[in-house]
């Protein structure tokens, strides 16, 4: 019965051992579930998957409001070239796409009106000569009492009507590009030259030789492109934020990493009925060879600029619930590192760079790498 008794002592001696040593074990696997929350990697990993730690960076933000456009040359940067007179077009001096200077021949036209002109301003010229002649003798004359009143008169009606005669078809001679002087001479021009009036491109050409036009006729169009803005549309909601001398960040959606700047110059004051848009106009800082007039362009309007804390793109996991997180170093603990993930708040991006407008530990951040991180919950 004594044996038995023994036996029961050191049954329950056993249990209640056993039961402190579990205990004890219990709380060492409260502090590994206290780490559960964090992502843990190796050293190895970390240099193997080429990651690294930053910190928080001051950088400039800007608020900015979308909108579409046009680059377009100015109104005085281009032009519609017509033949101010009626004929058949002899000769065309150049190619679509090339440049003309002002004053450039563009084509010639044989015109028989042309020729009557010349005629018709070589009689003028002599028969004003004539009465000019004629009423400066009798104006002298006149004055020295030799001459009557009457015939000075006359001889003085005749020299003024000759007069305008002559001044109004020298004066179209000139709008043709010719040389009157050289008609009074008799020297006559066959053809009518039609000059470029601005240096520029040729961007459309609506003529042929051989063909007939007459002055309404549209010949070439020549555009400079030297002297292109932008011609913006903005949705009405977003007038009240733009104001001049805003900059603007423009690119051609073929080509979006290539931007341009311009400055807010205008902003309309009518709404466009079928766009419901107001056109506002900006002017280009450093005009590049490869605009286009009429090219579309899409741009940013900076309507507010300010400093915040930013972080790389590449240091936030995007969530599927749309928010994003990034990797806190929480310790290093012989080779393996502890990453804690924190949720956090984004605003605005400037270029490379995040806003972070969650106010986060003075820890380093794991700015790369992000996605090569074992999963999480």
């Amino acid at each position: 019965m004594r044996l038995y008794k023994h036996l029961f002592l050191g049954v329950l001696l056993f249990a209640a051992l056993f039961s402190c040593n579990n205990k004890k074990s219990g709380g060492e696997t409260g502090v590994a579930a206290g780490d559960s929350a964090l992502v843990i990697i190796s050293s190895r990993q970390f240099e193997a998957m080429q990651m690294e730690f930053g910190d928080l960076r001051e950088a400039q933000f800007n608020e900015s409001v979308k909108v579409n456009g046009h680059v377009i040359s100015s109104v005085n940067g281009q032009a519609q070239v017509t033949s101010r007179i009626s004929g058949t077009i002899r000769s065309i001096s150049r190619e679509l796409g090339d440049f003309i200077s002002v004053g450039g021949v563009l084509c010639t036209v044989e015109s028989n009106d042309f020729i009557v002109l010349q005629q018709d301003f070589a009689t003028v010229s002599n028969q004003f000569n004539e009465a000019k002649s004629a009423y400066e003798r009798l104006q002298t004359l006149y004055r020295d009492s030799i001459s009557s009143r009457k015939d000075f008169i006359a001889a003085e009606s005749s020299y003024k009507s000759l007069l305008a005669q002559y001044n109004g078809m020298k004066h179209r001679l000139s709008l043709l590009n010719v040389n009157p002087a050289q008609i009074e001479n008799g020297d006559f021009y066959r053809t009518l030259e039609v000059r470029s009036p601005v240096s520029g491109f040729i961007t459309r050409i609506d003529c042929m030789i051989g063909e007939y036009v007459v002055p309404e006729k549209m010949l070439m169009t020549v555009v400079n492109t030297s002297r292109l803005y932008l011609q913006l549309d903005v949705y009405e909601k977003d007038i009240a934020r733009l104001a001049v001398g805003q900059k603007v960040q423009f690119y051609n959606p073929n080509n979006p990493s290539e931007k341009f700047i311009a400055k807010l110059t205008k902003t309309g004051r009518s709404i466009d009925p079928e766009k419901k848009t107001i056109v506002c106009t900006a002017q280009i800082e450093s005009i590049n060879t490869d605009f286009v007039n009429n090219m579309y362009v899409e741009a940013d309007v900076n309507v507010k600029e300010y400093t915040a804390k930013g972080l790389p793109e590449d240091a936030l996991e995007a969530l599927t619930d749309g928010t994003y997180r990034v990797y806190l170093l929480e310790k290093k603990s012989g080779d393996n590192i502890y990453l804690k993930p924190v949720p956090v708040a984004t605003g605005l991006k400037s270029d490379d760079l995040v806003e972070i407008k969650t106010a986060l530990p003075q820890q380093q951040i794991l700015i790369k790498g992000v996605y090569s991180l074992p999963a999480t919950e």
